[in-house]
């Protein structure tokens, strides 16, 4: 074939594939309507970035009202699920997070082990806490227990 006649076949498939760029599928089931992909958020947050809950009481109510699992500590607790809120209820021996973009709220505990990174605890009375993640949040309301803090740009307050 010689080159001038592939110039209308390439020029027709680039008008076609110009026109279908602007087209979208979505597939609704009819039970909820569909969300618009079309568009993107220009920042969307990482999974690393730290979480934006504050300590305290009313975040712990907070916290507690929006948990999506709720457990009862059996001597040992370990969250390894990332970007979820977790309930933890009665006192515990170990609580370990090995997580990231979690959030979880304990009553007291004898250690609690955050080795996971961006990820929020709020607790009772603890003994021990141990940080080896970063841009983590532990908070506890009791006094002030034996901490160790390798990570980096850990928060680690009482009140």
């Amino acid at each position: 074939m010689p080159p001038f006649h592939r110039i209308p076949a390439m020029l027709a498939a680039l008008a076609l594939a110009t026109a279908l760029a602007g087209c979208s599928v979505s597939v609704v089931d009819g039970t909820s309507p569909s969300p618009d992909t079309s568009r993107q958020d220009p920042t969307p947050a990482r999974e690393t970035d730290p979480p934006s809950t504050a300590q305290g009481a009313s975040d712990r109510a907070s916290l507690i009202a929006a948990a999506t699992r709720t457990v009862r500590c059996d001597g040992e607790y370990a969250l390894m699920d990332d970007a979820i809120i977790v309930r933890v209820e009665g006192a515990c021996d170990h609580v370990i997070v090995n997580a990231s973009g979690s959030q979880l709220v304990i009553d007291d505990a004898a250690l609690v082990e955050v080795i996971g990174s961006s990820n929020v605890v709020l607790a009772g009375t603890v003994q021990t806490v141990r940080v080896n993640g970063n841009a983590n949040v532990v908070h506890w309301t009791g006094a002030t227990p034996t901490v160790s803090d390798i990570g980096s740009a850990n928060t680690l307050t009482a009140g």
